[in-house]
C-alpha cells in the first residue's frame, strides 16, 4: 500500500475480493514491512517498473520506452505517453479496479461524490478541452452510476465539500512503527460495503530509496528506477533503487 486514500481503499476491495492483507506500506522513501510476509506480492496505486501492481499513472516518457509488463494499467496498455500524454485515463487505481471487478457502486450520492473525489476523479469531466477523453475513458469503464453524478453537479463545488468534510488528501503515514492518518476513515463507515481501516499490525523499515522528485521530460530518457511516473506532460518524479534498512 501507498500514503493515500487511492491506494487504502484499493487494498480494502481487494481484501474483501481475494483476502490481501496490507504486508508491506511505501511512502516513496522508504518500504516498511510486517513480521509475517505473504508472497506474491501486489502493489496497488504503485508505479513500479517490475512486479505485479494496480496502477493509474503514466508511466512511459517516449512511445517506445519499456512498461512493467504486470501492470495493470490502463495508461500503460493504451502506450501513453508525453507526446500523447492528453489522451490518458486521469482517474484513480480504484475506479479502475471497480471496474475490472465489477465491484458495486453505493447508491448513495454522498458515497459516489467521494468515489469521484479521490485522485480527483472528477476533474477532467468539467474542462472543456479534456472532457471528451474524459467520457470515453468512464464509458469505457462502465462507470455508468458515476458518470449519472458527473452528468448532475454543474460545478465541482460538491467534490470540494467531500473532500474538505473527510479530509480525502490527507496523507497515511508510519508512527512509532505503526499505520496513521488524518483522513477521517470513522466517518465514511457505513457508506460502502468494505472496511476503511489501517492496519493494526507493527511496520518496520526495511528497504530505503532515494526520492528524487520532479525532473524534465524534455529530452530525457526514462531512468533505470524503482518507481517512476510522469507528473505532469513535461516532467516526472521516480525513486532510485534502494538499500536495505538492517
Amino acid at each position: 500500500m501507498s500514503d493515500d486514500l487511492d491506494s487504502l481503499f484499493s487494498c480494502a476491495i481487494l481484501n474483501q475480493l481475494f483476502g490481501y492483507e496490507v504486508k508491506y506500506f511505501y511512502d516513496f522513501n522508504s518500504i516498511y514491512s510486517t513480521d509475517h510476509i505473504h508472497k506474491p506480492t501486489v502493489c496497488v496505486d504503485i508505479a513500479v517498473e517490475q512486479g505485479m501492481t494496480w496502477d493509474n499513472h503514466v508511466v512511459k516518457i517516449m512511445p517506445d520506452d519499456k512498461v512493467n509488463p504486470d501492470s495493470a494499467n490502463i495508461n500503460a496498455i493504451n502506450g501513453i505517453n508525453r507526446r500523447n500524454y492528453f489522451n490518458k485515463y486521469a482517474g484513480s487505481t480504484l475506479l479502475q479496479i471497480i471496474s475490472y471487478y465489477n465491484f458495486p457502486i453505493p447508491q448513495s450520492r454522498e458515497a459516489r461524490l467521494i468515489l469521484l473525489a479521490i485522485d480527483s476523479s472528477y476533474m477532467g469531466h468539467y474542462s472543456k478541452d479534456f472532457k471528451a477523453t474524459h467520457s470515453r475513458y468512464m464509458k469505457e469503464l462502465e462507470l455508468n452510476e458515476l458518470i449519472d453524478v458527473l452528468e448532475q453537479e454543474t460545478s465541482t463545488q460538491a467534490y470540494y465539500d467531500v473532500k474538505r468534510k473527510y479530509n480525502l488528501n490527507g496523507k497515511i503515514l508510519v508512527n512509532n512503527g505503526h499505520l496513521e492518518t488524518t483522513i477521517d476513515l470513522a466517518a465514511m463507515q457505513g457508506l460502502f460495503d468494505v472496511d476503511l481501516k489501517l492496519s493494526e499490525e507493527s511496520f518496520k523499515k526495511s528497504y530505503a530509496f532515494e526520492d528524487r522528485g520532479r525532473h524534465s521530460s524534455i529530452g530525457i530518457s526514462k531512468p533505470n528506477v524503482f518507481s517512476f511516473a510522469l507528473t505532469g506532460r513535461n516532467e516526472f518524479k521516480y525513486t532510485t533503487a534502494g538499500h536495505k534498512v538492517v
